[in-house]
């Protein structure tokens, strides 16, 4: 049957979704498993009435069957006919007081190039979800969560590329900056607020940014990326202008992730947005990250960090934004350290691209993070520490496959790795 694909089917296709996968899934695999091929395919020929199904009980294995039959059309049908929104926006529905969106896989240029003997199966293709064999998924977020999404014309000069190059650079770290608390702010159980006031030496992190610029735009850096909270307004700044009038009429670097850097919130005392910022070619600012998770440290992680015995914490007005750029190498995200490894809403959005900034004592949660990406939607994520005393723990690449590209220090400050791309 045709479907006009519309507020109302939407809502229908919701409903149904919710009824036979979100809340029957399991029972619906082993029916469907349970069932010949011949009666199998018999179903997914036979033309139901979505609002027929609706309206009736699911009490029996054939009920299900057929149920599933009008999901399975709807699935490949808007398959074959995407809506526009699904580039420029969310379909979004809401269903016994809950919200849900349309979210499906697509497979992204950087897993499109993976050979297939070196691919992972996708947690859809296993177990119950693989018998459930559906391209698109109702997705349940949170009432209160805005989901930015935009296409951005960033990458759309790589139409004919064979790879792509990323820069990681951990130019900075914890020690390099000034780091600021206030005792009498004693919150919660006890807990003492602290926050990132600058850098100790601005003069030398401006020398080394502006090293490590000249030298990305020398080695053909497409993407360049940057530590957590190791930026000041004034060195934002500084790569807004020099993307501006070093790469602006001859662009080579089309994406800088800024890292983040502590905003106060002049309205509230001791209160600070943890926001990344990223530039596009020619230094304009393509899109905002704030961070959504709280950050705390033990009393001996704070002795360490800020001299003081008390367990201190991040007072980061919590975002409730997630900003996600629609690109020619997918859906790119730029989620802020523990927001990558902790919020459950980033793993739960079809994001093909993540380039995190992160400021971390080592980077084995995240290795776990990239690999739940990876198997999830066949992700591909860049993270880029706050200097650490050792190189291993300053850089992590990782692409959905079994091969893990090379990561290669360019110089002090600056790691490449190039990443194939099938762009077709």
């Amino acid at each position: 049957m045709p479907i006009n694909f519309n507020n109302k089917t939407f809502a229908q296709w919701c409903e149904l979704y919710i009824r036979i996968v979100v809340r029957d899934g399991q029972r619906l695999a082993q029916i469907i498993q349970s069932c010949s091929q011949k009666n199998f395919q018999a179903y997914l020929y036979a033309t139901s009435d979505i609002s027929s199904v609706l309206t009736a009980e699911l009490n029996s294995d054939k009920s299900y069957l057929t149920a599933y039959a009008c999901l399975h059309e709807f699935d490949a049908k808007f398959w074959q006919n995407p809506h526009p929104f699904l580039l420029n926006g969310i379909i979004e529905q809401k269903f016994a007081n809950n919200r849900y969106i349309l979210v499906r896989n697509d497979e992204s240029p950087i897993a499109k190039a993976v050979a297939k003997k070196n691919r992972f199966k996708m947690d859809n293709q296993l177990g119950s979800e693989g018998t459930l064999n559906l391209i698109h998924r109702w997705q349940e977020v949170q009432t209160a969560t805005i989901i930015d999404i935009k296409p951005s014309i960033v990458f759309n000069t790589f139409i004919k590329r064979k790879a792509i190059k990323i820069g990681l650079s951990p130019f900075a770290g914890c020690d390099d900056m000034l780091w600021q608390y206030d005792v009498n702010d004693m919150r919660g159980d006890g807990e003492v607020p602290f926050w990132c006031a600058g850098a100790k030496n601005e003069a030398t992190l401006s020398q080394r940014l502006t090293d490590v610029l000249n030298i990305a735009y020398q080695q053909k850096i497409d993407i360049l990326l940057f530590p957590e909270l190791i930026m000041t307004e004034t060195l934002e700044n500084q790569i807004a202008t020099w993307l501006r009038d070093n790469n602006g009429f001859e662009p080579v670097i089309r994406l800088v992730v800024a890292g983040s850097r502590h905003v106060h919130q002049q309205e509230q005392n001791n209160s600070y947005r943890n926001c990344c910022t990223v530039f596009n070619q020619i230094g304009d600012i393509e899109w905002q990250q704030e961070k959504r998770q709280p950050f705390r440290l033990a009393a001996k992680e704070a002795k360490s960090l800020l001299n003081i015995k008390q367990e201190s914490f991040e007072p980061t007005c919590l975002s409730n934004t997630m900003s996600i750029r629609h690109t020619l190498l997918g859906n790119v995200a730029t989620p802020i350290c523990l927001d990558f490894i902790q919020d459950e809403f980033w793993a739960k959005l079809p994001i093909n691209l993540f380039l995190v900034p992160a400021m971390s004592p080592n980077l084995k949660r995240f290795e776990d993070a990239c690999k739940n990406a990876g198997a999830r939607w066949q992700a591909s994520a860049f993270v880029c520490n706050a200097k650490p005393s050792d190189n291993d723990k300053s850089v992590l690449a990782y692409i959905p496959s079994k091969q893990q590209p090379n990561l290669t220090l360019e110089q002090t400050f600056l790691f490449t790795v190039e990443v194939k791309v099938d762009m077709n």
